[in-house]
């Protein structure tokens, strides 16, 4: 996929974050049939987002805690996250994302505890697999993203971000978990981290 479907995808995201019936059309408790906890981040429709910012997916916490202190709280439909909560030190609820699914797309919107626009994702998929996505914050910093898969995981990245070179291409490396490694890119003829599981 060229930067240039990558911008197109950039610009109609931002083209729906500009649009408030867009934004008022998310239902703000959707239905779900069980939730789960974790103590920090854990997951995100834009595959690889978390370990693109140097963050290790947090581990899914067993048992639903006495307190919501500082906890990400993940509410499922049919096997989908549908809507995911964050809570501050003190326990109350700071942000709220909520996922939408249409056709092959999906959407989230994440907003803070006044009800202010945090950020816009959308993901399109190809037979079930992640193929571009692109995420829009508030203030219109933007990263998009095309995958390319290889026995069911993701191979390659190409990148278009308004902090880095347009068309940087990410590689991923797995362990025997599937979980995600590395990741890098080449410049100068020389590896470059992004990140790298501990």
């Amino acid at each position: 996929m060229s930067t240039s479907e990558l911008e197109s995808l950039k610009n109609e995201v931002v083209a729906m974050l500009n649009d408030i019936s867009v934004c008022n059309s998310f239902e703000s408790d959707p239905v779900h049939d069980r939730f789960f906890f974790s103590k920090g981040p854990c997951f995100t429709i834009l595959p690889l987002e978390l370990e693109m910012s140097g963050v290790t997916p947090s581990k899914i916490i067993d048992k639903e805690p006495a307190n919501k202190k500082n906890l990400f709280k993940h509410y499922v439909s049919d096997g989908a996250v549908v809507k995911i909560e964050s809570y501050d030190s003190g326990g109350f609820l700071d942000e709220a994302e909520i996922v939408n699914k249409i056709d092959d797309r999906f959407i989230s919107l994440r907003k803070n505890k006044h009800d202010e626009v945090l950020s816009l994702k959308v993901v399109d998929l190809d037979c079930g697999k992640v193929v571009r996505g692109c995420r829009v914050d508030g203030d219109f910093e933007y990263w998009a993203y095309s995958y390319e898969w290889k026995d069911n995981l993701i191979d390659t990245i190409v990148s278009f971000a308004s902090n880095s070179v347009a068309g940087t291409v990410i590689q991923a490396e797995f362990n025997s978990l599937n979980e995600v490694s590395r990741l890098f890119f080449v410049a100068n003829g020389k590896e470059v981290n992004i990140y790298i599981r501990k």
